[in-house]
């Protein structure tokens, strides 16, 4: 029987029509808003340089929100501060749709092999289910003959720009049955038990002639058949619908509840549904879900929010899970991005997870920091998060995330044997978009925002000093895996898989994986 995939160097981008007056959460128009209203610290830095920007930042600050643009979008309140405006803090989601449909191949010169849409709302559902079926099982004749006439127009585009191929995007490798967990980049991993396989924040871009021939992105066709997907928040880097329309649209999607959308949190259960996702479960903290032999417990994320104390509307947050997923050979949490902030601290998580739950396996922990002053989110990917930084932190130094110390912290909390450092890049098809920093030999440090993954290593054979100038390591064992990576074998004599096709090519200047035999 012929079949018809898409080809695995296709890229497929979703575009949300953003209609809102400062900015939706799905979108980056809130960078942008925020930008245009603090131009004045951008021009001071451009002028005067970065360095003397945060002495200056409480002074324009406060110029910017005495002046008549930030008036437009806050009201002033009594102790200094102010309250921005609903359609500000909550836009309306109707006001902001999945609107364009962008495949195409990267390498080839602009405007060859593109295939670009403007989709109405009622062909999500039936576009996503055709993407699917072309990046994992093929698509036969028979099946091409029954599509919607819509959907063959968009099949005969496909071809006519040479994005569909004969040969599947990709295969499960033989030696991946054994895994227990596939670490794919950034914050993607996969956990597998006998019966079932789930995946947690799925970013799986396409392939492409830049990368080395030998390493290449995961594709949804090489980690196999899914049982469901885990999204710990709705941030970019972690909703990604482009990887999530390569997935069939009945698969199960675990989210966090959002009981209403704001600025800082997409409902990713209203925006699941309009890509025709047909199964989206809402996990409140504390409780469980199964599916197969799989446990998926649901546990709170604290930390990347506006600031790491108090802040302006705490009733508007970034909303997010934390995760246990339990199979019958494993126990794996996942924090991604979490650590502490004016609500809690995933140091208590852990301890309190601990007594009800048990000891995990394996602690996938954030390691970045985010150090950093209110003024420097200007310049970063959350730039949103400033309006909501009160005036008496603004000479403030910050921590969003959890530090290499903190992962450690977190899985000695937890009783972990080990901690593997994830949620920063990992591989070229990051950084090469600025996530995470180099790791090729050829890229470098930067400490409190991109250190190497290797940070945790370094830190956890100084945990404390001593008094006799001698220091002290910590218990708990620090893998470095790179993206493609399975461990096999977690409870008994843990073993590293790698298969063809996703295998580390570079030596000189990255250490191999340590703690792995």
């Amino acid at each position: 029987m012929t079949r018809t995939w898409l080809r695995a160097d296709v890229s497929i981008n979703v575009t949300y029509e953003d209609r809102t007056r400062f900015g939706s959460p799905v979108t980056a128009n809130p960078e942008l808003a925020a930008r245009r209203l603090y131009a004045p610290l951008a021009e001071h830095a451009e002028a005067h340089g970065h360095a003397s920007l945060v002495a200056a930042a409480p002074g324009l600050l406060a110029e910017v929100v005495r002046g008549q643009a930030f008036r437009a979008v806050a009201d002033a309140a009594a102790d200094g501060g102010w309250y921005l405006h609903e359609d500000v803090r909550h836009p309306d989601p109707a006001l902001a749709r999945p609107r364009l449909l962008t495949l195409g191949r990267e390498d080839l010169a602009v405007g060859e092999a593109l295939v670009r849409l403007r989709l109405p709302d009622s062909h999500w559902a039936p576009v996503h289910a055709l993407i699917a079926d072309l990046s994992n099982g093929g698509l036969t004749e028979a099946a091409a003959r029954e599509l919607h006439p819509d959907m063959r127009t968009l099949l005969t585009g496909l071809r006519e720009q040479s994005l569909l191929a004969a040969v599947p995007p990709g295969r499960r490798a033989p030696e991946l049955e054994e895994a227990d967990v596939t670490f794919c980049g950034h914050n993607t991993v996969l956990v597998q038990g006998r019966q079932a396989r789930v995946v947690v924040d799925p970013w799986l871009p396409a392939r492409r002639a830049i990368y080395p021939e030998t390493y290449q992105p995961m594709q949804p066709a090489d980690l196999g058949r899914l049982d469901a997907v885990l999204l710990t928040h709705s941030h970019p880097d972690h909703f990604d619908p482009a990887s999530l329309l390569r997935l069939p649209p009945d698969t199960p999607v675990v989210v966090p509840v959002v009981e209403r959308e704001s600025i800082l949190a997409a409902d990713l259960a209203l925006r699941l549904t309009e890509l025709g996702f047909t199964t989206v479960v809402p996990l409140a903290w504390h409780t469980s879900w199964q599916v197969g032999d799989i446990t998926v417990t649901a546990l709170p994320f604290y930390g990347e929010q506006p600031t790491d104390a108090k802040r302006l509307h705490p009733e508007v947050t970034n909303v997010g899970n934390t995760y246990l997923v339990e199979t019958p050979r494993s126990r794996s949490v996942l924090l991604a991005d979490a650590g502490r902030d004016d609500r809690g601290d995933m140091r208590d998580v852990a301890l309190e997870a601990r007594a009800r739950l048990g000891d995990p396996d394996l602690v996938f922990a954030g390691y970045r920091g985010w150090r950093m002053y209110p003024v420097q989110l200007l310049f970063s990917s959350i730039a949103r998060y400033l309006p909501f930084v009160p005036p008496e932190l603004w000479a403030c130094r910050m921590q969003l995330m959890t530090d290499a110390d903190g992962a450690l912290d977190l899985a000695e909390r937890w009783g972990a044997r080990t901690v593997v450092p994830y949620a920063d890049g990992g591989a070229p098809w990051h950084w090469n978009l600025g996530l995470g920093p180099r790791l090729d030999g050829h890229g470098e440090e930067i400490a409190g925002i991109d250190p190497f993954p290797e940070c945790v290593a370094r830190t956890a054979r100084c945990r404390s000093s001593l008094l006799d100038g001698q220091v002290s390591s910590t218990g708990v064992e620090v893998c470095l895996l790179r993206p493609g990576d399975s461990l096999a074998q977690l409870r008994g004599r843990r073993r590293l898989v790698r298969v063809p096709g996703h295998s580390w090519p570079w030596q000189e200047g990255v250490p191999e994986p340590a703690n792995v035999h």
